[in-house]
């Protein structure tokens, strides 16, 4: 990039960093770690800062002489004794190192930011290729951009601990009771005090066990409850999605929703359902780009967080999605990409992510159908990142005489903040809806209501 007068700089900042530096060496310690040769402006001050880093890493002070002696051993004899010296007489008092080197920063990231525009504008013109491709590309750089902004070094303990302090008092204004997002299922809102913020949550099963009903139940009830929701639905279009929360919401049979056959009284359920959601239209949207990769489905989180507000996100499922990074070198490789960048989603918004996954068919073979945590399919790393693993087994699917018919197991298989169990549930097929097992008052739900 050629630099010249109108791009963003500040020569005083720079000479006062590199000033303070030489004169007491120690004072680099608080801003090694944020500040890069890269940052700088002039040539010649990325050349003295990469000899001081030079330095440092070698345990040695970096000053006028050592610094001096540095340059014209990296043949950098056109950088004087004399203009160290100058430099010196610029530095400013050592607590305010950190502000012009931040300075110093700030003035970088505007100028890579220039960088990129002039970079879209010169090759939108000429672009023939899809244009969601040359958008997710000029995505990905802001991104790249921002990453690396952002980034937090070493956070003092009196900084940490207020903020947990204060999230404990948030916690503790709840009763002990959700201090999450709610999934409304009573059991599973008791164990983990409803989907954490940062949280990575794996809800994995066969095909026919209900993932995607259970999924959407927690998305409708954290909905009703006022908590938003975005429901990435990488399977189905937005309008089957739609219909199965309908008939969850109205106590219909989908079947018969689907076929438009419908009594006069579930005609009206059905209307008072649609009423009931679209109250809570801003607390439920969906997206239904198939095959969606991580960085668009993270630009589009990070937009409808910014405009909207977002509380939860949930995707079905993981493994169609892409890592969006060019071709991996194995799917095995590009699904731990996606769950680590889902993770990281997570963190970065402070909100829970439930992602839909598959298993492997060898679940199948043993007499116990029960998943387990190997039976992942493509896992890579997604064990590793996720707070929570959950599983999803109906025995009447395998067993059409099982004294569990009506009823589901939810097995926590891991659980970074509690314990492991598993919770029971009853299971409604015809309204596409699981239910909490026991009513208010301890009675039993009736599968067939």
């Amino acid at each position: 990039m050629a630099l010249g007068p109108a791009l963003p700089h500040s020569i005083d900042a720079e000479k006062a960093v590199l000033g303070a530096i030489l004169s007491d060496p120690d004072s680099l310690t608080a801003i090694e770690g944020s500040l890069a040769a890269e940052h700088y402006f002039l040539d010649s001050h990325q050349k003295i800062y990469s000899a001081i880093l030079e330095l440092s890493r070698a345990n040695e002070a970096a000053d006028i002489v050592t610094v001096s002696e540095k340059l014209r051993q990296n043949k950098h004899k056109e950088i004087s004794g004399a203009y160290l010296i100058e430099l010196t007489e610029c530095a400013p008092i050592t607590q305010n190192l950190e502000h012009y080197a931040q300075i110093v920063r700030n003035h970088f990231y505007r100028r890579s930011i220039m960088k990129v525009c002039l970079d879209v504008v010169e090759r939108a013109g000429s672009y023939e290729g899809k244009i969601e491709t040359f958008i997710e590309l000029v995505e990905k750089q802001f991104l790249t951009i921002s990453g690396e902004y952002d980034r937090k070094g070493i956070i003092k303990a009196d900084i940490v601990l207020e903020s947990t302090i204060e999230e404990i008092q948030r916690k503790l204004e709840t009763d002990g009771s959700v201090t999450g997002v709610t999934t409304g299922f009573n059991d599973l809102d008791s164990l983990t005090g409803g989907m954490q913020g940062s949280d990575l949550v794996i809800l994995a099963a066969r095909p026919g066990m209900g993932k995607t009903a259970f999924v959407l139940n927690i998305a409708t009830n954290a909905a009703m409850a006022g908590q938003k929701v975005a429901v990435f639905t990488l399977e189905m279009s937005k309008e089957q999605l739609m219909s199965r929360v309908l008939a969850s919401v109205a106590r219909v049979d989908s079947s018969r929703l689907r076929k438009g056959d419908l009594t006069d009284e579930e005609q009206d359920r059905l209307m008072e359902g649609a009423r009931r959601i679209y109250e809570r239209k801003d607390y439920l949207g969906i997206d239904e780009t198939p095959g969606i990769s991580l960085m668009e489905l993270r630009s589009r989180c990070r937009r409808y967080h910014k405009e909207n507000g977002l509380d939860m996100v949930i995707i079905d499922y993981l493994q169609l999605m892409t890592a969006g990074t060019g071709k991996p070198e194995s799917r095995e490789r590009e699904i731990s990409e996606i769950s680590m960048g889902l993770k990281n989603l997570a963190k970065e918004l402070n909100i829970p992510v439930i992602a839909l996954a598959q298993l492997n068919r060898g679940v199948e073979q043993r007499p116990d159908k029960r998943p387990k945590l190997s039976d992942l399919r493509e896992s890579g790393s997604m064990e590793q990142d996720a707070d929570m693993i959950m599983f999803i087994y109906r025995d009447e699917y395998y067993n059409p005489n099982s004294e569990m018919t009506g009823m589901a197991e939810l097995l926590i298989a891991k659980n970074r903040h509690g314990a492991l169990k598993t919770l029971k549930l009853a299971y409604q097929p015809q309204y596409v809806s699981f239910q909490n097992l026991f009513q208010e008052g301890g009675t039993m739900s009736d599968p067939d209501e």
